[in-house]
């Protein structure tokens, strides 16, 4: 049948656009319906706001370019909105506005820049090919992955600790995404499409252990038995460690106490016991309730898989340990704590544009 004169035919539309459609190179988006919608047909704007919709950040780009676009938002990352006006206003100013995306703290992208790398990774971790990926124009791609509760702020976009891996997202380093395409023409595509940051993949725990700061250094050598006196003073120099953190690295410090407090159940901590005493320290430093309990029970159970070598002789030495205890010259406290400050250097947050370098803009 013909539609009536004047009214437009539905079936004319050449692009299919439901909430939560993005551009893509192939697949289904997964809890989404199936569309048309690919990086050629839409223009940036419409995907600008599926993003937005989807609950992501979005900043617009200088046009064929990846760095933020100045007349536009002239504080960078900082000014990354998901309101439709906000969004509307930019792109009505320069529609050929490459899209910046953001995601909230969350959520982990892996900006893995070269192939061999991406087929190491999902070598070792296949789940990961069930994750959101965005291909690069350089043949790369961006994997969209959500962190474990109380892991928000735990990593930092200023580390690399995997060859050909970058990390991105987490509220604090956008990616380029589709349909952005560059000067020469190369442009990204969706090979499976992104959804909501609460329907994502967790990150593999294994892949997340290589990705978090290591737990302070261990004893040398492993020795067997410890005293629950001996437990005991070790955890409460890890809480003084905790309560004493500064601002920028408290969460970290968590982490990694409660991953070393975890390595000292094997020897008969109770794990109860050590939960308690660093959540304690933790509200101390600062910290919400709420995010130091899930840490610190996230790294206790990490760190029971790793129990911590304890020398025979080992025992506390110097004003940092609990009083009383026999003072030994096997491992030097002061060197290892010298070495965890180094450690911790590393995983200083970045700038708050995420705009070191390259650093923001893969």
């Amino acid at each position: 049948m013909k539609g009536k004169p004047g009214r437009p035919n539905p079936t004319a539309r050449l692009v299919e656009v439901s909430k939560g459609s993005l551009p893509q190179a192939e697949g289904r988006g997964v809890g989404h319906r199936a569309s048309r919608y690919s990086p050629r047909q839409s223009p940036p704007l419409e995907a600008t706001l599926a993003y937005a919709r989807l609950g992501y950040r979005v900043l617009p780009l200088h046009p064929g370019e990846k760095r933020p676009h100045g007349g536009l938002v002239s504080h960078g990352l900082k000014e990354a909105s998901r309101e439709e006006a906000v969004i509307r206003a930019w792109w009505g100013r320069e529609p050929r506005a490459g899209v910046g995306l953001l995601a909230p703290e969350g959520v982990l992208v892996l900006d893995v820049d070269r192939p061999e790398a991406w087929e190491g990774l999902r070598e070792e971790h296949p789940g990961l090919l069930e994750a959101p990926r965005q291909r690069t124009p350089k043949g790369g791609v961006h994997l969209f992955l959500r962190l474990p509760p109380g892991l928000e702020g735990a990593l930092s976009a200023s580390v690399r600790r995997l060859e050909g891996v970058d990390l991105r997202g987490m509220g604090r380093a956008y990616v380029v995404a589709a349909p952005t395409r560059l000067a020469d023409g190369r442009g990204y595509a969706w090979e499976r499409p992104l959804v909501e940051p609460e329907a994502l993949p967790l990150v593999p725990s294994g892949l997340l252990q290589r990705l978090l700061p290591p737990p302070p250094p261990p004893p040398r050598e492993v020795g067997l038995g410890a005293s629950p006196r001996r437990l005991r003073a070790i955890l409460e120099a890890f809480a003084d460690r905790v309560a004493a953190a500064p601002i920028g690295q408290r969460h970290l410090t968590l982490i990694a106490y409660a991953r070393a407090a975890g390595g000292l159940i094997p020897h008969g901590l109770d794990s109860r016991e050590a939960e308690e005493l660093l959540v304690a320290a933790a509200l101390q430093a600062g910290l919400p309730e709420r995010e130091a309990r899930e840490a610190v029970r996230w790294g206790l159970e990490v760190g029971a898989q790793a129990p911590l070598p304890l020398e025979e002789d080992f025992g506390p030495r110097g004003a940092f340990w609990a009083k009383g205890l026999a003072q030994n010259p096997a491992p030097s406290w002061t060197a290892q704590t010298r070495f965890w400050a180094n450690e911790t250097h590393q995983y200083r947050e970045p700038n708050p544009w995420g705009e070191g370098g390259e650093g923001g803009w893969r």
